[in-house]
């Protein structure tokens, strides 16, 4: 016991000899208040910029608002576009403060609202805007165009992260010792794995140390995999598996196309691509990211409607309005004059898609490296859909370690939506009723899931002849 007592003081002690180098450099970052919130912050903030390669890359960091900082894991978060700030995540998603249509004012600042369910109370969040311009980060200029750091690829873009994350550590050394996971959703499925791939080929030993897993939703797995023009078959499963197809519908698309096509592409035969014209025409029209979300509609409306939206619309337009203000810059400390650009699938900028496959990578993972990983999806993404992500991960060919299965917010009958768990560390995950953004979409399952996930423990199971608490 006395041992551990020691061990407990010295790693105390070295923590605040770390912090004490760090502060001059890191003490210029804090943020002090944030426009729109009201009252102190609910744990310290950063925000400020490291340095790559001559290129500024903005990052923001929230220390966990629950646990002792030591004991907190670094949760680093990506969004992905290519070309989508992670700004979005954390003032929208999953962060501690978030926006939505309510947030709009006649004057002042958007209001900043209390994220019940932010991952702050699960760990450290850090956040960047990659590739540069993304977001606040440039390189010489920082009123440069989406095209101003040059061209980018896959490769290009992990070298890059991989300096940024090295270079915040030098800035933050006292969370050396903390636990590292790597989490985000949609093209970050590239980002997040190859970050990954790059600390563990890296030359940094402490930072391959660190690193315990990585987490990604919705997430492209390579051009070849997922994101780079899949046969049709998947996304007809998903439609028709959500009544969006008549069967009768569905019936003529396979007799016309065949399997064959539909799994594996190639030439179509006659009449197959004006059945499947067919079928785009049938199912109307639905939010690519959301199948079952109404905020296309406007706010009379969907008060009319009643909804089965579980969350407030309009997060995106008021953190642009939020972000375009000089007291939020000054506060963020970012040039006033800063180009906020946010762009999704390249649009603005020249990215090249160059994964082609990460299957190899996920099967090396498991089987000669101790990581944690999780693969998460909305079962309303019609995007980045449920039915493709299952095939490529049974696709790695795992062995089960627990066959597919309900999980449960309350271990009891609330159910969140089903998973798969495979030997040695892998899981696939879905949530039930999300689209692709699923902190935002679904935030109680979302931190549910990944609080399970950090800690080592299972999924609550759905369990029929449990005791439901009364109301």
């Amino acid at each position: 016991m006395l041992a551990r007592i020691v061990l407990a003081l010295t790693a105390v002690s070295a923590r605040a000899a770390l912090a004490a180098v760090s502060a001059p450099s890191a003490a210029a970052d804090q943020v002090t208040a944030l426009p729109g919130w009201a009252g102190s912050l609910k744990s310290p903030m950063y925000s400020g910029y490291v340095e790559v390669e001559g290129m500024h890359v903005h990052y923001l960091f929230v220390e966990c608002e629950s646990k002792p900082p030591q004991d907190a894991p670094v949760l680093v978060w990506s969004n992905g576009g290519p070309g989508a700030s992670s700004m979005f995540g954390l003032f929208v998603e999953n962060g501690p403060y978030i926006m939505n249509e309510r947030s709009s004012q006649a004057e002042g600042p958007p209001t900043l609202f209390d994220n019940p369910h932010a991952w702050t109370k699960s760990g450290h969040m850090l956040m960047f805007d990659w590739p540069p311009p993304v977001g606040f980060s440039y390189c010489k200029d920082p009123t440069g165009a989406g095209t101003s750091c040059g061209d980018w690829d896959d490769d290009r873009f992990s070298t890059v992260a991989y300096g940024a994350l090295a270079a915040w550590y030098r800035k933050f050394p006292e969370f050396a010792p903390n636990d590292l996971y790597l989490t985000g959703e949609s093209y970050a499925g590239i980002y997040i794995p190859r970050l990954a791939k790059s600390i563990l080929e890296g030359g940094d030993a402490s930072l391959k140390t660190r690193l315990k897993g990585y987490a990604v939703g919705d997430a492209c797995a390579g051009n070849q995999v997922n994101c780079g023009g899949e046969p049709p078959w998947h996304n007809v499963l998903f439609l028709y598996g959500h009544g969006q197809l008549s069967t009768k519908l569905f019936e003529k698309i396979t007799g016309t196309c065949g399997t064959r096509y539909l799994k594996n592409g190639g030439a179509p035969p006659p009449g197959c691509l004006a059945v499947l014209a067919q079928m785009e025409t049938a199912t109307a029209g639905y939010f690519e990211y959301n199948l079952y979300d109404e905020c296309t509609y406007d706010d009379l409306l969907r008060r009319r409607l009643g909804g089965v939206n579980d969350y407030v619309c309009g997060g995106g337009s008021a953190m642009n309005a939020w972000i375009l203000r000089e007291d939020v810059r000054t506060a963020l400390h970012v040039p006033i004059n800063s180009l906020f650009f946010d762009g999704d699938n390249g649009a603005g900028m020249v990215y090249k898609q160059t994964e082609p496959d990460l299957l190899p990578f996920y099967r090396k993972v498991a089987q000669k490296i101790d990581l944690k990983v999780l693969v998460y999806n909305g079962d309303a993404d019609p995007s980045i859909n449920s039915f493709v992500a299952e095939n490529w991960t049974v696709a790695l060919g795992f062995e089960e370690a627990q066959p597919w299965r309900a999980w449960t917010l309350d271990g009891c009958r609330k159910v969140g939506g089903y998973v798969t768990r495979y030997k040695p560390n892998f899981d696939y995950l879905t949530i039930r009723g999300s689209g692709h953004m699923v902190p935002q979409f679904k935030p109680a399952a979302a931190s549910a899931f990944l609080e399970a996930w950090l800690s080592g423990e299972d999924y609550p199971a759905y369990v029929a002849n449990c005791s439901v608490p009364a109301l």
